[in-house]
């Protein structure tokens, strides 16, 4: 703070507005943490909880290509991948909350929409237009993790913030299928919105805003009201015209895609896993309901393995990865490289060939039902021993501007997510689920020693090219 030279400022390093993570309570940090995990778990949920319901849903529509379905699921996942691209930018620039709450809003009018749709046409573009809206707090969370947590604290957190909603996809099928049967399937965006919806009025008055810059900017504004000195400007402040700070602020995600080859490449690790997992839960009904003979509302609870997996690699990750990245760090003189985050990916990744190989080659009438249930449980564990610390890894090399580093890595896992699928039925169709999952287990193979790489030359790779941001 320095005001006779025109400059607003922390009042110093305890200034209780800091969110800083010496400045905020533990309850302060941990309340803004609660508001936006239950956003992060109904948000991805709606991905896949129409799964069950597919045959329901082509049946009431008139409709009887599996494409068709697939691209019903499918399609939100792309709006995932469009929204990061200008809604986390504008966080960096207008603050996290605001952003959050208002594209909240924008979710739950489509999922409104979802609810009412009068023909399938309809209901694919409502659920495109709600992916867009659900994934800002998806994209912005790890944000929020950097701007008030410690290093040494942030894979804990997210761990807890950005792992527990990684089982929703998994978790909405489970829910999906009882309600599809005994409700309808329109129910099933009924019942979400019966949470959602509550929880989004709730945080227009609770959620705190975190953006250092963003608070910066309010306690200069007041400051001016108060004092009268329009001179006055925050030290955060970025001396550009507006316009070209938003124009600026929008292309930054697109500058690391293509300026930033590590986020490129750890993007592309983390899409393909994504991607197979997404067309895993497409699929698993029709092959669950054909081979198994399930009934819908039991289909969803073929996705259990992944669910247990996925929970178990949360409890590994809170456990031990901040433990390895101390160890590391101590190692390493003292001094913290955010490759460091990545250590305990070398120990998940194989995991995720391991499942393929499994589930295709038991997944057939002669061997019972659980063995192929079972095989989902490594997948579960791989993807979250993959997902969390890259995404952490994202907010500790690029932490001032992480909404954007982490937009890069959604987008393009949202862009398999969302196609990915689509060649599903034609690939197993063609080639049965043995083969089809073998050639999948093998792509998982290839980009198996990936996180080594990762830890190996990552931070050479980041340092030979930074962004011009």
């Amino acid at each position: 703070m320095d005001l006779e030279n025109g400059l607003v400022g922390w009042e110093s390093a305890d200034d209780p507005e800091n969110p800083h993570h010496r400045n905020w309570t533990f309850s302060q940090k941990w309340l803004l943490m609660t508001w936006v995990i239950i956003m992060c778990t109904f948000s991805p949920m709606i991905s896949s909880i129409c799964a069950p319901g597919t045959s329901l849903t082509l049946e009431e529509f008139d409709t009887t290509s599996r494409t068709i379905g697939t691209l019903m699921i499918s399609i939100y996942v792309l709006g995932y991948a469009v929204g990061p691209l200008f809604l986390a930018p504008l966080s960096e620039m207008y603050g996290r909350a605001v952003v959050i709450n208002w594209s909240t809003a924008f979710f739950n009018a489509f999922l409104l929409g979802c609810s009412l749709a009068p023909n399938m046409p309809a209901l694919i573009a409502m659920r495109l237009l709600a992916g867009i809206g659900g994934s800002a707090v998806m994209t912005i969370v790890s944000s929020c993790i950097g701007d008030v947590f410690r290093v040494h604290e942030r894979a804990t957190a997210s761990a807890i913030v950005i792992g527990t909603p990684s089982i929703s996809p998994v978790m909405g099928p489970i829910l999906g299928g009882f309600i599809s049967q005994y409700l309808g399937w329109r129910w099933a965006y009924w019942i979400v919105m019966m949470v959602t919806v509550p929880v989004n009025v709730l945080m227009f008055w609770y959620l705190r805003e975190s953006n250092h810059p963003t608070i910066l900017e309010r306690k200069t504004r007041r400051l001016r009201k108060d004092l009268g000195r329009d001179d006055l400007h925050s030290q955060l402040e970025m001396k550009l015209p507006p316009r070209e700070v938003l124009v600026r602020s929008l292309m930054r995600p697109m500058k690391f895609l293509f300026k930033s080859p590590i986020i490129l490449i750890v993007a592309l690790y983390v899409s393909t896993v994504y991607g197979i997992l997404y067309l895993m839960l497409a699929t698993i009904p029709s092959v669950f309901q054909d081979i198994y003979h399930f009934e819908v509302q039991y289909t969803g609870l073929a996705y259990l393995g992944l669910g247990f997996g996925q929970f178990t690699a949360l409890g590994f990750m809170v456990k031990y990865n901040d433990k390895k990245v101390i160890k590391l760090r101590d190692e390493n003189g003292g001094k913290f490289e955010p490759e460091m985050r990545l250590a305990n990916t070398i120990y998940a990744a194989p995991f995720v060939p391991l499942s393929l190989f499994l589930y295709g080659w038991t997944t057939r009438p002669s061997i019972h039902w659980i063995v192929p249930c079972l095989s989902f449980f490594p997948f579960g564990f791989g993807l979250g021993g993959i997902f969390i610390p890259c995404q952490t890894y994202a907010v500790d090399a690029f932490l001032e501007t992480s909404a954007s580093a982490v937009a890069v890595l959604v987008f393009t896992r949202s862009v398999f997510g969302a196609f990915l699928p689509l060649v599903g039925p034609v690939v197993y169709e063609t080639l049965g689920l043995g083969m089809g999952n073998t050639v999948l287990g093998i792509l998982a193979l290839v980009v198996t020693p990936a996180p080594f790489a990762f830890m190996k030359w990552g931070g050479r790779i980041r340092r030979r090219w930074p962004v011009d941001l």
